[in-house]
């Protein structure tokens, strides 16, 4: 490669230490190996950002010996005529246009014991439809145990349905019930399918069943997830941005773990006073995203407007570019309203802009982790991701393909099905809509002080099942993956409680490692964020080894026995194996029942 001004960086390479100051190279897509000096493979490994070849080097030899820089110049060289740079001229070349995919006709909203909230927010999404003559089909999956809630949710819906002349179906614990003993005279457990759509141990937090049996309603099809307190009321970015940006992490740390720009405000009435509010079509975005490639999403962006590769830290996604691979499976929207995050210990790993909005003085910050929750979080210009930040208020799902199931109890299941996805699809790519919904649960809600720290001390769920999943080869099959969990479910519980924490440990020490640089690279300030960090790193610090650290807290509850909790969490994941196994059967007969006029749900008129 010539020292010329075309940008290049980095492209996807292992590196394998030879001593004696020995490094061999190899790059995935080129399949060449080189051995170069350490400090040339370092200098490889840095070049992150497009820069003509020169820069890099210019940057890696500054300030060395002559001997040193020589060598690291000869090393880069050498990388790049063995083609471990790519330049973006070459990632250019392989993105073609594809047909613009039709409307998304299939919105769905999981909810549980709040008819009202319910109904808000499908009346907002009829509304919505109404404005841009779509004909959309809305799904509300209710999980509420009491009959009379339940026919609460009923004559709602069906009031709308008949005011506005709309297709709304309605699954809840009958409807269930009916499609379960369907798929079960198939042949199908009727005990695993209770476990996926109906929360039998009774955890009282199965979020995730709700998705399942939306996911049920939606096979062969784009679908828009929405919590039951998000209104389809659209918001813009404040300083919108032309163009595409490709964010990714590197692994399981979390350098660029936050692609949205977050702003905060003191209360309701500030954030929506602030807001820029949008004449567009309220869920226009997922559908211009949703299911496309990578290449033809690059290939869409005008003439003349960026495509910004540079926080693209997962050198795996470019060498899966320069070969046609990758496309968007999920789809992610903003919020304006309550943040919906259920501590604010995210804050903690802010950088950049976000950082310099939370801690622009010590009440901004405090008013952000105490007295207020209210924030417009979206990106500024549509942004493709690997899903590490994965938060599914409103979640578009490319569901014409097999997606897998949700693990059916406790929060953060949106986290861990894109951990799943990414384990059986390591090429399932994730977008960040430009725009934002309004949320607002019928309760204000707010965080106690010392949220921001306390959940250092513990692991929940979620977490677990995510370290679990994380320890199987990857990429695999869901019937392999499921094995595993299998297999896990069978351990010795001494077994399963050593595995368990070794694997929390290692994602701890990640974090914590984390948190460190933050502290470094801001100089230990300003004092009022430094402490909260401090006390969040010695929260860890004085309960990982404890007894109860690897018991999920939500399964433990306030002096609960952490051996009990960590045995369910075992029988969860365990259950969680046994229906990877058998969704893909799952959903093949569920198509099958759908042609033959048999579909979860019942329609309300």
């Amino acid at each position: 490669m010539t020292l010329d001004s075309t940008p290049v960086r980095c492209c996807d390479v292992v590196c394998r230490d030879l001593a004696r100051d020995n490094v061999l190279v190899y790059g995935v897509h080129s399949r060449e190996a080189r051995v170069v000096a350490r400090a040339a493979a370092d200098a490889l490994v840095a070049a992150r950002r497009f820069r003509p070849l020169a820069e890099h080097i210019d940057l890696a030899t500054r300030g060395c010996p002559a001997e040193e820089a020589a060598n690291i110049q000869s090393g880069l060289l050498a990388l790049a005529d063995a083609g471990m740079f790519v330049s973006f001229t070459d990632l250019r070349r392989v993105c073609l246009r594809d047909d613009d995919p039709p409307p998304i006709d299939l919105v769905a909203i999981p909810s549980a014991d709040r008819p009202a909230a319910a109904e808000r927010a499908v009346a907002s999404l009829l509304a919505d439809a109404r404005r841009f003559a779509r004909d959309r089909e809305v799904v509300v999956a209710d999980g509420s145990a009491d009959p009379a809630v339940r026919a609460d949710y009923r004559a709602r819906l069906a009031g709308l349905a008949r005011a506005h002349a709309a297709r709304l179906v309605y699954v809840g614990e009958d409807e269930r019930r009916d499609f379960i003993a369907r798929l079960a005279a198939r042949g199908h457990d009727p005990e695993l399918l209770a476990f996926a759509l109906a929360d039998p141990e009774r955890t009282g937090m199965a979020y995730g069943t709700g998705r399942n049996a939306l996911l049920l309603r939606a096979v062969g099809r784009r679908v828009v997830c929405l919590d039951d307190d998000v209104i389809a009321r659209p918001v813009a970015p404040p300083d919108p941005l032309p163009g595409l940006t490709l964010f990714t992490g590197d692994g399981e740390g979390y350098d660029n773990y936050q692609p949205q720009d977050i702003w905060f405000y003191p209360d309701r009435a500030a954030a929506h006073a602030a807001a820029r509010w949008s004449a567009g079509e309220a869920l226009a975005g997922h559908a211009e995203m949703l299911g496309r490639p990578l290449p033809a999403l690059l290939a869409a962006v005008p003439a003349g407007e960026p495509i910004e590769l540079d926080d693209c830290l997962d050198r795996a996604i470019l060498r899966r570019l320069r070969a046609g691979q990758g496309r968007v499976r999920v789809t992610f929207q903003g919020l304006l309203g309550d943040l919906g995050w259920y501590a604010p210990t995210w804050c903690l790993l802010f950088d950049r802009a976000n950082r310099e909005r939370l801690l622009a003085s010590e009440d901004t910050y405090r008013r952000a982790l105490a007295s207020t929750r209210q924030a417009l979080r979206l990106v500024r210009r549509a942004t493709i991701g690997d899903g590490r930040y994965c938060q599914g208020a409103v979640l578009g799902l490319d569901h014409r393909d097999l997606l897998p199931p949700f693990f059916p109890v406790g929060r953060y299941e949106d986290g861990v099905f894109r951990t799943t996805l990414r384990a059986l699809d390591e090429t399932a790519l994730f977008g960040h809509v430009p725009s934002a919904l309004v949320h607002e649960p019928v309760a204000e809600r707010a965080w106690a002080e010392g949220d921001v720290w306390r959940p250092g001390g513990w692991a929940r769920l979620g977490e677990i099942v995510v370290q679990c999943v994380r320890a199987a080869a990857s990429p695999t099959t869901m019937a392999a993956l499921g094995a595993h969990l299998r297999e896990l479910g069978r351990l010795a519980p001494a077994d399963f409680r050593a595995f368990v924490a070794l694997r929390l440990w290692r994602q701890k020490e990640l974090y914590a490692r984390h948190l460190e640089t933050l502290l470094a690279r801001h100089g230990g300030g300003p004092a009022y964020w430094a402490d909260d960090v401090r006390r969040h790193l010695d929260a860890l610090a004085e309960h990982a080894a404890t007894r109860e650290y690897p018991a999920p807290r939500d399964l433990l509850g306030e002096g609960g026995d952490p051996d009990h909790a960590l045995a369910r969490a075992q029988r969860l994941v365990a259950r969680f194996g046994e229906l990877l196994v058998a969704w893909p059967d799952i959903e093949r007969t569920t198509a099958e029942l759908a042609d033959a006029g048999h579909r979860l749900g019942v329609t309300l008129a």
